[in-house]
């Protein structure tokens, strides 16, 4: 069904045509001629204060005004024009013509300059092609405003989006990250788990963690404490760098330094924090960064490792979760080699009695059993030598 066109609907569509001059004849004229062949609507106006009222209240598409108004200057309606119709089009008419004139009138913004006297043709072509003119004008016009505000909501839409997309990205980035860390996580834990099975004894146990520890965190001074049946802590090893294990130094860590880490579980001290930790005894580990974590096997304490080396060179926090990635694996190994320990003097005996119980042909005394000793690279620091890395 097509739209209903009304009357006020209708009356709004038409242009609207303000003739501006005191010439009554003229005013009839014009009347007559624009608006018996154009389909407009014609407001009059006798002088400048009159046009100024109209253009106030109506929208106004053409302005056809004489240049010689008694109060004033016809083209001086056109700023107002221009202010409340960016659009309209003006034409201007005169009995005095001049190249002056018009080239002024040209200058102000006028479309077109009628001569008097004009014949009817000669005025509804100037008026109808500067209609024509205004209609184009207010067409471009609406389709800029259109395209302005279809940027504008774009722009929004794209600033919306591009917030998203950085969200996004900021997302997935930390997800990388976090995965990242997994996988390292998962291969050290893997790596740590394959050393620690190839482990023969609690000592070469200790040795082997020590030994990857610093392949991966770097050179450090390492000290671990292997938790006694009394609930008291025995140092198990140390790994010298650069400060050497003395008893005054492995006691004064066992008695300030354990306790909290037991209770805390893992701390990581820089060197201003550590400072604050420092008794007499403690005194070489001024200027150094530590890190010490408590390994536990079914919530039962067994060990717990602290490293410290030179502030200048402090543990990153890649190191933290290296070690916070090995502490359960060592503290399962740890406990597996304790399980074994409780029958070694068994097999000892077993073995004994078979070596005793055997005999040769010739009655001599049966040839005692050599055991194998397997070195390995992680015991480098048991024999005195460099280390291989």
């Amino acid at each position: 069904m097509a739209p209903t066109v009304t009357a006020a609907s209708a009356a709004k569509t038409r242009p609207r045509v303000l003739i501006v001059d005191d010439e009554p004849h003229l005013q009839d004229v014009l009347r007559d001629v624009i608006g018996g062949k154009i389909n407009c609507r014609v407001f009059i106006a006798q002088d400048i204060q009159q046009a100024k009222k109209i253009i106030d209240s109506e929208e106004i598409e053409l302005l056809v005004a004489d240049i010689h108004l008694p109060d004033g200057d016809g083209m001086s309606l056109l700023p107002q024009l221009r202010k409340k119709q960016p659009n309209a089009g003006a034409i201007v008419i005169t009995g005095q013509p001049s190249v002056a004139g018009t080239i002024d009138a040209l200058r102000a913004g006028v479309i077109d300059y009628l001569p008097k006297p004009f014949n009817a043709e000669d005025l509804l072509d100037r008026v109808g092609r500067a209609l024509q003119r205004q209609r184009i004008e207010a067409k471009n016009d609406k389709r800029l405003s259109r395209l302005r505000d279809a940027v504008r909501r774009l722009n929004i839409s794209r600033h919306t989006v591009t917030k998203k997309v950085d969200l996004l990205c900021n997302d997935l980035i930390t997800a990388y990250g976090e995965l990242s860390r997994q996988m390292e996580d998962l291969r050290n834990q893997e790596g740590f788990r394959k050393l620690m099975h190839e482990a023969k004894d609690l000592e070469q146990l200790l040795c082997h963690a020590m030994d990857w520890i610093l392949k991966r965190a770097g050179y450090c001074n390492v000290a671990i404490w292997l938790a006694a049946d009394d609930s008291d802590f025995q140092l198990g090893a140390y790994m010298k760098y650069t400060i050497a294990g003395e008893a005054e130094l492995t006691d004064a860590i066992k008695k300030t330094l354990l306790p909290m880490v037991n209770r805390e579980g893992f701390v990581q001290l820089n060197s201003e924090e550590l400072a604050h930790h420092l008794t007499p005894g403690l005194s070489p580990l001024a200027g150094q960064s530590l890190i010490g974590i408590n390994c536990t096997y079914l919530g039962e304490t067994l060990a717990t490792l602290v490293l410290f080396r030179d502030a200048k060179s402090p543990f990153t926090d890649e190191d933290a979760a290296m070690i916070k990635a090995i502490c359960p694996i060592f503290a399962t190994a740890l406990a597996g080699v304790v399980r074994e320990g409780d029958g070694d003097e068994d097999e000892y005996e077993e073995e004994y009695r078979d070596d005793a119980d055997t005999e040769t042909e010739s009655g001599d005394e049966p040839p005692k059993r050599k055991r194998k000793d397997p070195r390995n690279d992680a015991d480098w620091w048991k024999r005195g030598e460099a280390p291989p890395f």
